[in-house]
């Protein structure tokens, strides 16, 4: 169910905010790289870690660290949706033992040995990570080159907007 409220919701807190930074003097190409690198970094597997990381790669890049912060949150709940895959991918990619996900097996695996469960569960954090690690450059390139072209188009030719 959809009604005024949530279309205004939406229309306060993401479309206008969106609209407002567009108008901070972005060039097509650092809107595409702002916005490449926040949902690239939105995604990583390690919870807790996206500002940080996206305001560092933002100030070094010179991007809009708002612009690139407000997509890294946008893009949330797919990090906790990747979580697992990313894990899973990671596990098969060192040939380390299957871990299993589902909280029955996690509460007994820490009611069995609670040490060596936080064990397993940070090395498959640990090898998430270096799963995305893998796929987070081609997939920052192959965003950045969907993005360019339409904001090329979108955004006013030879100047960036006021």
């Amino acid at each position: 169910m959809t009604g005024p409220t949530t279309t205004g919701f939406f229309k306060r807190r993401i479309t206008q905010p969106l609209l407002q930074l567009l108008r901070q003097g972005m060039t097509p190409h650092k809107l595409a790289l702002t916005c490449a690198v926040g949902a690239v970094i939105g995604i990583i597997p390690a919870l807790g870690t996206t500002t940080i990381l996206v305001t560092l790669v933002a100030a070094r890049l010179r991007l809009n660290i708002g612009a690139s912060i407000l997509i890294s949150y946008l893009m949330q709940p797919l990090q906790l949706l990747l979580l697992i895959p990313y894990a899973r991918a990671g596990i098969l990619l060192f040939n380390l033992e299957e871990l299993r996900f589902s909280l029955d097996e996690i509460t007994f695996m820490f009611k069995a040995d609670w040490l060596e469960a936080l064990q397993k569960l940070w090395l498959a954090n640990l090898v998430a990570v270096v799963a995305w690690l893998l796929l987070a450059l081609p997939t920052g390139a192959m965003l950045y080159y969907l993005l360019h072209p339409v904001l090329k188009r979108t955004l006013p030719v030879g100047r960036p907007m006021p």
